[in-house]
């Protein structure tokens, strides 16, 4: 089996902001195969790279946020099924809403580094769901 340089290539797609930068990330391998008298295959695969669209501005001490480690400063980049678009904040009120009690996946962009976290919507005895604000970027 003969490996060829593998390549990396980024695609912003469309100038819309509501589209995402994706990357193309692939890996070129070929092989001899004696079935088929020698075969070369290509794998692809794309992976979406989503921009921050709010940032936590307030966090209420002992809150649900502050005890599953969101941190003032964080840039939300997804908030379980929420990425940026329009009704943001509708949105998040929404997703917090249906889970609340169930843990929501949560990636956040930290000093340049993307964080991948889970929160969990409940009761207690603050102001919301999480005991956060988020301010839309």
């Amino acid at each position: 089996m003969r490996a060829s340089p593998s390549f990396v290539q980024a695609v912003v797609a469309g100038s819309n902001t509501q589209d995402a930068p994706r990357v193309n990330v692939g890996t070129s391998l070929s092989f001899d195969n004696p079935i088929s008298g020698g075969n070369n295959s290509f794998m692809h695969m794309d992976v979406v790279v989503s921009r921050p669209f709010a940032m936590v501005d307030e966090i209420t001490e002992s809150s649900p946020a502050a005890e599953d480690g969101l941190q003032l400063g964080d840039q939300i980049v997804k908030f379980g099924n929420v990425e940026i678009s329009d009704n943001l904040l509708q949105r998040l009120a929404t997703e917090a809403q249906i889970n609340l009690g169930r843990a929501v996946s949560l990636v956040v962009m930290r000093q340049g580094a993307l964080i991948n976290l889970t929160v969990t919507p409940r009761r207690w005895s603050g102001h919301g769901l999480l005991g956060c604000h988020f301010r839309i970027l």
